[in-house]
């Protein structure tokens, strides 16, 4: 049930920072921080990409499609069979690829009397969950070009610049074929480009331990110590490994796609902000909901805090990525 002038999405389980959401068996007693909020991990993308600088406009970046050669000059390796030979010709080829920015944003309401409380530091946590939210739609949008809010796909985006539309898929079978389905993925890149990390899913952490979980005779452990699934950057096949829900792609809204691992020459991928990640607060203004409800913040003890960034990617070669996924993905 929504309340007074409270904008969408304004359901129980899906709200706008209020009092009369907090649960009744909470208030008045007095309660501890909210310390059983899962972690929240940093952008993927910030982690496997490269920075590079972007503008508000479109962006044209040349990318060479063929390098020069060199070849033998004459018939043999004696002064009488080199000198005075022609010298052979080469070519050289260039193409374009486009990085158009796209504006991520949102804004979340409260009451001001829920901000003057700030009970147990939930309104002082909404900045930082915002960025949170920040790097989610970030990855996702590089990942698989979707908005993680409704899990819609992203207007205007250049599909060539979505990892997860790479057409080197392997689709996963038993566990025993894993690691040869790694390295089936590894050629299907290192052919034409310097293969350099991959990207997992965590919940795809365990299968990989499993798969090359090296054991003796007896079936013990050869090496115990190595298996580590506490580690946010692992080790597969020599690469390293960075761990992201983005691989998955089931960020908020989005639905799982059932991509588990995605690897390749990540110095193909290249992103940038076209301005500083910025932070609003006001109680001035008059917003406009999903529904169409229109309140004053001002005339209603509101306040909104808004977080917005322009950011943009490109992915030099999308062969230069492999997924691995579940079949029926």
């Amino acid at each position: 049930m929504a309340m007074l002038n409270e904008l969408a999405p304004n359901t129980e389980t899906d709200h706008q920072g209020r009092l009369a959401y907090i649960p009744q068996g909470l208030l008045p007693p007095e309660v501890v921080g909210p310390i059983f909020d899962k972690a929240q991990e940093t952008s993927l993308v910030m982690r496997v990409g490269q920075q590079i600088p972007v503008t508000y406009g479109e962006t044209l970046i040349p990318v060479t499609t063929k390098r020069p050669e060199v070849g033998q000059v004459g018939t043999g390796t004696s002064n009488a069979e080199r000198e005075g030979g022609r010298k052979p010709l080469t070519g050289i080829g260039w193409g374009v690829r486009s990085l158009a920015p796209i504006k991520l944003a949102g804004i979340v309401t409260v009451s001001e009397e829920f901000a003057r409380m700030d009970p147990r530091g939930l309104y002082s946590r909404i900045t930082s969950d915002l960025g949170y939210a920040i790097g989610r739609g970030i990855d996702l949008a590089v990942f698989h070009g979707l908005q993680p809010l409704n899990g819609q796909p992203l207007q205007g985006i250049d599909p060539n610049n979505v990892l997860a539309n790479t057409t080197n898929a392997i689709t996963l079978t038993t566990n025993d074929q894993l690691f040869d389905q790694l390295v089936t993925g590894f050629e299907m890149v290192s052919t034409e480009h310097e293969f350099s990390a991959w990207a997992v899913d965590p919940r795809f952490r365990a299968a990989l331990l499993r798969a090359g979980a090296e054991r003796d005779v007896n079936g013990n452990l050869v090496n115990p110590s190595a298996l580590n699934l506490a580690a946010s950057v692992g080790n597969v096949l020599g690469f390293p490994a960075h761990y992201g829900r983005a691989v998955g792609g089931d960020l908020g809204a989005a639905p799982d796609s059932g991509v588990r691992v995605i690897g390749g020459d990540f110095s193909q991928l290249r992103y940038g902000y076209a301005d500083q990640v910025r932070v609003k607060v006001t109680d001035q203004a008059t917003l406009t909901d999903s529904e169409g409800n229109t309140v004053s913040l001002w005339q209603t003890n509101q306040i909104a805090i808004l977080i917005e960034v322009t950011f943009g990617w490109v992915v030099g070669d999308l062969d230069a990525f492999v997924k691995l996924e579940n079949s029926g993905s």
